[in-house]
């Protein structure tokens, strides 16, 4: 038993009966549960998938109301002018935040005018292949030099 204060009101913590036989303390007898056929899937983040997410990420910060893709707009210079008034009467609260709906959605879609947005994933990807395999000749070649100097084990 343990007795704790919290906002001047003691309370009484009394142990759990895990095991359900009715008697608290001492040892528990406890067994793990797992539902038969069940499979657990283990997922491992690589650096591209997480530059992937990143990028393509659109939530919104609760304190500011903005998101990443307020970075990343596409936005032509006669478009800027009627978009930040937009934002900025939400911002002073003359407008809801409702309607910073409406500027997301076109800085959205100008991400990818002309295919860019959809451009430069595929160079981040292709990036990525090209620099993986440049590091896959690098061992391969550091392996044959230390076969022809005997030093391979």
């Amino acid at each position: 038993m343990v007795i704790v204060k919290l906002d001047g009101v003691r309370l009484e913590v009394n142990p759990p009966d895990l095991d359900r036989d009715g008697e608290v303390g001492g040892v528990e007898h406890v067994t793990q549960r797992i539902p038969e056929g069940s499979t657990t899937n283990i997922v491992q983040p690589t650096e591209l998938g997480d530059s992937l997410k990143h990028l393509n990420d659109d939530t919104l910060d609760t304190s500011t109301r903005m998101s990443g893709i307020d970075m990343r707009a596409r936005l032509h210079y006669m478009e800027i002018s009627s978009v930040l008034a937009l934002d900025a009467l939400v911002a002073m609260g003359v407008l809801p935040s409702r309607c910073l709906a409406f500027s997301r959605q076109k800085k959205r879609l100008s991400v990818s005018i002309n295919g860019k947005g959809r451009e430069e994933i595929v160079g981040i990807v292709a990036g990525k292949r090209d620099q993986d395999a440049k590091a896959g000749m690098m061992g391969s070649f550091g392996d044959k030099v230390k076969g022809f100097m005997g030093m391979q084990k």
